[in-house]
């Protein structure tokens, strides 16, 4: 009877913000490993239970992301694996994946403690790979498709993924640094939150909506929504799908040029620069700069 759990999914996509997820051990898909490990929840029960959770939680919430999804979580080394188990555990995710069913993130460990047999480094290997490769990746595509806006993205750390105790003081806090040469990397609040890397600097300890613009292994880049176009830099003009470094560089010529000869003017609109310049403009570009 899953009408209870039904009524409890619900509610937590009522009271959680976007963002959330909920892990299930299921730990192996094998019958015989779950036999003989004792495991709570089999490959049928743990199949019902996704379809219930993206049924309710897969639509997005305010700040972008799916209101709750599941989690997976996969443990090689238990007692009665053979390399068909790792067979099998790939099977139940094509199982999923072909249903259409979501999937927030999928941890694959290896048993600790004495009294388990040892890992097959080959198949426990290949097996890893094939989930990051052909699970995890069109995921990341489908979860954090390009062009989506995500809100509220908290920038954390400069020049690499480490928050060091250096971020909280000056240059990385203040507003001079924006727009610089660099990368900058910030996540939202939330469980699991994915990385999003900005191809320039950012003021740490600020917050920001951006626009999904690429894919990492495990990470996103996107760029900043409603920038100033009277002071955006090349940087942040150049991290723009579609405009580039040539583009980007003719554009600020553009405005130095037209600073010069009356300091008191500025383009109405993003699109009037571009076209002064000669630059054509797209639609898609819009977002990326204040009204």
């Amino acid at each position: 009877n899953l009408e209870p759990s039904e009524e409890i999914t619900k509610t937590l996509v009522d009271t959680l913000s976007d963002g959330a997820v909920l892990s299930f051990g299921l730990e192996s898909a094998d019958s015989v490993v779950h036999e003989a490990n004792w495991l709570n929840c089999d490959a049928s029960q743990l199949k019902s239970a996704i379809r219930l959770i993206n049924k309710y939680g897969s639509a997005r919430g305010e700040r972008g992301l799916p209101k709750l999804l599941p989690g997976l979580n996969f443990i090689a080394g238990l007692n009665g694996e053979t390399s068909i188990t790792y067979q099998k555990n790939l099977d139940l995710l094509h199982e999923i994946r072909n249903e259409n069913l979501l999937l927030r993130r999928i941890n694959i460990r290896q048993v600790e403690g004495e009294g388990f047999q040892e890992i097959p480094e080959h198949e426990f290997s290949k097996f890893k790979q094939s989930v990051r490769d052909d699970i995890d990746a069109p995921l990341l595509e489908e979860l954090f498709p390009k062009g989506e806006v995500l809100k509220q993205v908290h920038w954390e750390s400069h020049n690499g993924r480490t928050r060091l105790p250096v971020h909280l003081n000056q240059p990385h806090i203040g507003e001079e640094i924006r727009g610089k040469s660099g990368i900058t990397f910030g996540r939202q609040i939330g469980a699991y939150p994915i990385l999003i890397g900005a191809e320039y600097l950012i003021p740490l300890e600020t917050t920001s909506d951006i626009v999904v613009t690429g894919h990492g292994a495990r990470s996103i880049t996107g760029v900043e929504c409603s920038m100033n176009h009277d002071t955006i830099s090349e940087k942040q003009l150049s991290a723009i799908p579609g405009i580039g470094a040539k583009s980007a560089w003719k554009l600020i010529g553009e405005r130095v040029k037209q600073k010069r000869k009356d300091a008191t003017k500025s383009f109405p609109n993003a699109k009037s620069w571009f076209d002064s310049t000669g630059i054509t403009w797209q639609d898609d570009f819009e977002i990326f700069f204040a009204e």
